[in-house]
């Protein structure tokens, strides 16, 4: 089953007999009828092994995903699909669970499990609730979220996320339930919320946690206990569209930090079940026509405007579109027939106080192997207190940065400068699919401050 909306979702008939695991007993596992509500799908991981009909798996460091490496959180696990990652067994509370095992390979080294119900079960709307134990040592960040069935069509955050609960190792009695969208200005926005246990930390007990969604908010509780609620605004349309679920554990990253002598290995999330209902009587709207401009993080620059400041002999990267987005640092950007070569060049007015950037970027990625011998050139004017900026080339599942204070310009003698760049100093970039041949963020003065500049940019290309 394929993307198909809640309310129209029947339970699957499994074809395989039950099969009681070795010296696992039933035991009480809450309610499974709410009032109002009819459950459609649940998996109560009772069986000897995992479900295929409910569960995959997503797979390694992120980048056959279309991700730097570290899925994009800097987070330093690999996600195998491994027995000793995840499987069912009794939790030692006599209750049989899904297992979710972080183990370190070797010192710094960890492999995780990361199960998802993409292309196998969808949910618009509805009561989604799941009852475990997470882990909680430094470094680890266990989930239960979900994002998107569109994710293939376009890029978080637009294709929305939910994350019905998340923990953080160094907060043990913390959670916090979050979604994440594209906002009306092509901005990342966010609602999140913490709740804290009375006593105890989320490792020593089971506990539920549960997302009320309808078409006008999202509710978060604990226990029963709502904690949380989000409105729907209009600018908000990623959350009138189908999810799929997703449970991992993701080690480091840019959240929870690395692990530290205090973290012990193998940490293990129990889950005791997933159950999705139906709110009875909901006649959901149908869902919003996909807008990839409206609903993709960064603001558009014309592309005829984005052409301004390539070299116009030699016509590298034909259609190629401009983008700028930052917190409170983005530029904004317009043309200028000051340049260093041809008739027209792009100002970046960055207005301080935060970071941003702007980048070009194609449609289809290039190969640009040939080229891995060779530079990248540009020419900047550049403001008397910009010290550094940061240069960032990006292909299709990596990315990489130099600094442009490491490098010595040349004088043109027309207050531009020109910068050659050696592309083999973009260590680990795939030249055989980039999709950002130029980004310009950050630029600093002397202080290491983010401050207001104006930085002209022209002839660029590769060489």
């Amino acid at each position: 089953m394929k993307n198909l909306p809640i309310y129209g979702l029947a339970l699957l008939a499994l074809t395989a007999c039950k099969v009681e695991p070795e010296e696992m007993k039933p035991v009480d596992k809450g309610p499974t009828e709410y009032e109002g509500y009819t459950l459609v799908w649940n998996d109560e991981f009772d069986d000897a092994s995992i479900s295929s009909l409910n569960w995959t798996y997503e797979l390694g460091d992120g980048s056959d995903y279309g991700l730097a490496a570290g899925w994009g959180n800097e987070e330093e696990q690999i996600y195998t699909n491994s027995a000793e990652n995840s499987f069912i067994e009794n939790d030692g509370d006599e209750v049989s669970a899904l297992v979710i095992v972080a183990k370190e390979e070797s010192p710094g080294s960890y492999t995780s499990a990361k199960l998802t119900t993409q292309r196998l079960q969808s949910i618009r709307y509805g009561r989604v609730e799941a009852r475990i134990k997470l882990p909680t040592d430094k470094g680890m960040w266990p989930a239960f979220w979900m994002l998107g069935d569109n994710i293939d069509q376009i890029n978080w955050p637009g294709c929305g996320e939910i994350d019905i609960v998340e923990l953080v190792g160094q907060e043990p009695n913390v959670i916090h339930g979050s979604v994440h969208y594209t906002d009306s200005t092509n901005r990342r926005s966010t609602f999140t919320t913490s709740q804290t246990l009375a006593s105890g930390t989320f490792e020593e007990a089971y506990h539920d946690f549960r997302l009320d969604w309808t078409p006008e908010s999202m509710i978060f509780s604990l226990d029963g206990v709502p904690y949380q609620t989000v409105p729907i605004g209009e600018d908000m349309k990623e959350f009138q569209r189908s999810f799929y679920l997703i449970l991992n554990i993701a080690v480091g990253g840019n959240w929870p930090g690395s692990p530290d002598a205090t973290t012990e290995f193998p940490q293990k999330m129990y889950v005791d079940y997933v159950r999705v209902y139906r709110q009875n009587g909901l006649n959901p709207p149908a869902a919003p026509a996909l807008d990839i401009v409206e609903e993709t993080i960064g603001v558009f620059i014309p592309p005829s405007k984005a052409q301004h400041p390539f070299n116009s002999k030699l016509g590298q990267f034909p259609e190629i579109a401009l983008k700028s987005y930052g917190a409170g640092g983005e530029p904004t950007i317009s043309s200028t027939a000051v340049a260093a070569e041809g008739d027209s060049a792009l100002i970046f007015s960055y207005p301080g106080g935060g970071w941003g950037g702007g980048w070009f970027e194609m449609s289809t990625p290039m190969d640009m192997t040939a080229y891995a011998g060779g530079n990248i050139v540009f020419s900047l004017l550049q403001p008397a207190d910009m010290a550094t900026a940061e240069l960032k080339l990006e292909a299709v599942g990596n990315s990489a940065a130099v600094f442009l204070i490491d490098y010595t310009p040349v004088a043109l003698g027309n207050e531009y400068v020109q910068y050659t760049i050696p592309i083999a100093d973009f260590v680990g970039l795939d030249l055989t699919r980039i999709r950002i041949p130029f980004a310009l963020w950050n630029p600093k003065n002397a202080a290491g401050d983010y401050s207001v500049m104006d930085v002209h940019i022209d002839d660029i290309y590769w060489e």
